[in-house]
């Protein structure tokens, strides 16, 4: 027998929404014994209307619109639209500029690491495997801070250097693997030489990364830079829906939504 779906939380707007009917309502049952018990109490036209305009404010959240005698009508639902959006216009602003900075940090340390192209293609491998044991090590010993964020950006940057000089690296094997650092070296791989062969498993590889931010964020700079390449009519529909409903799932504060929805703008305007 099929599991049935496990509701998503509630937002804090719903849960707003919620304790203002409650409020109202409880307050009309308030209203009701008060008559009922001192019938003969009167309330005259100016403490209804004080009444009415306190509690005007607060009923954006049960309704789109109310109109009040005279022809005056309160737009809620599309002021809340306007802010909501202007709000998740300055976080994507926000998240680019952050995105850029790291971007192009990234390039700095990436071409001065550059240092020893003539190493043999053993030694090569050799710093790849240590590099990636080394970002595993990192994740897993450090508490997530600044320090331990800069860190593994200066180990991609390395590692972007090391696997562009490999030859025979298994892009495919380590997409699949089941070690983060082992994956992280094939994004970097593909950051650094982008292949549309490997999109797909690529894809696969990222939503699969989901709690793991760092990782994640150049999963996606990565598949950004494929599809850059290879043109975003290469991407699957049924990866594009998953890669939306990730970007529907990541918290508001993540700089992971920033490049996820640019790289989704990219794919809905092929």
């Amino acid at each position: 027998m099929p599991e049935e779906p496990i509701p998503g939380p509630r937002s804090g707007h719903d849960r707003r929404r919620d304790v203002i009917a409650a409020v109202i309502t409880c307050s009309a049952i308030g209203a009701a014994i008060v008559h009922a018990v001192r019938p003969g109490l009167k309330i005259d036209a100016v403490t209804a209307v004080l009444l009415a305009v306190a509690v005007v404010p607060w009923l954006g959240a049960l309704f789109d619109s109310i109109e009040l005698p005279g022809g005056t009508k309160f737009q809620y639902k599309r002021l809340v639209d306007r802010i909501e959006a202007a709000e998740e216009r300055s976080a994507r602003a926000g998240h680019a500029a952050d995105d850029a900075s790291r971007t192009a940090r990234l390039a700095f340390v990436a071409g001065g690491s550059a240092d020893d192209e003539g190493a043999t293609g053993s030694t090569v491998s050799g710093s790849v495997a240590q590099l990636a044991a080394e970002y595993t090590q990192v994740r897993e010993r450090m508490a997530s801070s600044p320090e331990r964020t800069n860190l593994m950006e200066q180990i991609f940057a390395d590692l972007v250097t090391a696997t562009r000089r490999e030859q025979d690296f298994d892009v495919e094997d380590s997409l699949t693997s089941h070690d983060p650092g082992t994956r992280l070296a094939a994004y970097a791989r593909l950051y650094a030489r982008p292949d549309a062969d490997h999109l797909d498993p690529l894809v696969e590889a990222v939503l699969g990364d989901e709690d793991r931010a760092f990782s994640q964020y150049w999963g996606f700079k990565t598949n950004t830079a494929v599809v850059d390449t290879a043109g975003a009519g290469r991407m699957r529909i049924g990866d594009v829906d998953r890669l939306e409903t990730c970007l529907s799932r990541l918290p508001r504060d993540s700089d992971r939504i920033g490049v996820l929805a640019r790289l989704l703008d990219k794919i809905e305007a092929r």
